[in-house]
């Protein structure tokens, strides 16, 4: 069900409530407007969007649209922005994006998105705080677009951990549960990886001063933002390459255990083949055989093959082929 809430700020007085407190917002006066539209509907978009304030047709298509990337359009009385987010449950490897449209005029804000907790919490604190609208509704763009942004601090810290962990519990005994953690946690690094990008682009965009409803005094905010969405960017293709990194571990430990087992294997068929052959030649059974008779035949092929068997172990032990088990020790890469 779609709700709007509206805030509006007439001198010092801040004003709350649902669509109703928008006839009383005139253009032509100081006073500023927020319009919060959760879980916008066509039927509701249109009316408001661009049959009242007359925004344009392919911007409110945007704002319906659940797969229109960040970007930025100009128009004559207002900027219109898409901006998106990401939360992921790094536990159960579930992801879900979010996108907020927002148009941006010299004395209005609109904002029309799904249930998203930061809008939440600025709404909370406007109530407190009215100069976050009292500066601007740029400003008002801003901490919304701030606390966007800071989202993906918990979520990079939460998956840096659980690569930390893998890499412990791989070099302590590798099994193929860790390899399958290890690529939903890369397929979950790859859905922040797209929406951060195009974000960082549109934040670069505004800090340059390109949006025409950003004061100057304020892009200096902008700026700050575009500079956490760049290292987050950044952190995200180094988690990546951490992941890469821990993968090939991965793959490096369950070869060399590969290795010890074949050559155990070989050790132990080569210790066999000699002792197959003396078995092979002594059960051929010839009449003429010179040993078939003898009294100590049997005895003596068992010794012989004893005999055997403890010298080529002793030569593949002073040849470095056979070694005590190593310890696992603790790794960190």
């Amino acid at each position: 069900m779609t709700t709007i809430r509206v805030s509006l700020l007439q001198g010092d007085t801040l004003r709350q409530g649902d669509v109703s407190l928008i006839d009383d917002w005139r253009r032509d006066t100081a006073d500023l407007l927020w319009v919060d539209i959760q879980d916008p509907v066509q039927e509701v978009i249109e009316p408001l969007l661009e049959e009242r304030f007359g925004f344009h047709e392919l911007a409110a298509e945007d704002t319906l649209s659940p797969n229109t990337l960040p970007k930025y359009d100009s128009f004559a009385h207002y900027d219109f922005f898409i901006f998106r987010t990401v939360d992921v449950n790094v536990s159960e490897h579930k992801s879900e994006t979010f996108k907020i449209g927002a148009f941006l005029g010299e004395k209005f804000l609109f904002t029309a998105h799904r249930q998203m907790q930061t809008v939440d919490d600025v709404c909370n604190r406007l109530k407190g705080d009215r100069r976050m609208l009292e500066r601007g509704p740029d400003f008002l763009l801003y901490s919304i677009v701030d606390e966007m942004v800071d989202s993906y601090f918990p979520l990079l810290e939460t998956i840096e951990e659980a690569v930390d962990d893998l890499q412990d519990r791989i070099f302590e005994q590798a099994d193929p549960i860790h390899l399958d953690e290890l690529l939903h946690l890369k397929r979950d690094v790859n859905v922040l990886r797209r929406q951060a990008l195009p974000q960082r682009e549109l934040l670069n965009q505004i800090s340059r001063g390109d949006a025409r409803f950003v004061k100057r005094e304020h892009l200096i905010y902008f700026r700050d933002v575009y500079d956490h969405m760049f290292r987050i960017s950044e952190t995200i293709d180094v988690d990546r390459d951490q992941m890469t990194g821990t993968m090939d571990a991965y793959l490096s430990v369950v070869a060399n255990r590969t290795n010890e087992t074949m050559k155990v294997l070989t050790i132990f068929s080569a210790v066999m083949l000699p002792l197959t052959l003396i078995a092979g030649i002594y059960g051929m059974n010839f009449e003429h055989m010179p040993e078939l008779k003898w009294l100590h035949g049997y005895p003596f092929a068992i010794g012989l093959m004893v005999a055997v068997a403890v010298l080529m172990l002793g030569w593949f032990w002073r040849s470095g082929w056979i070694t005590a088990p190593r310890k696992h020790r603790r790794h960190r890469l």
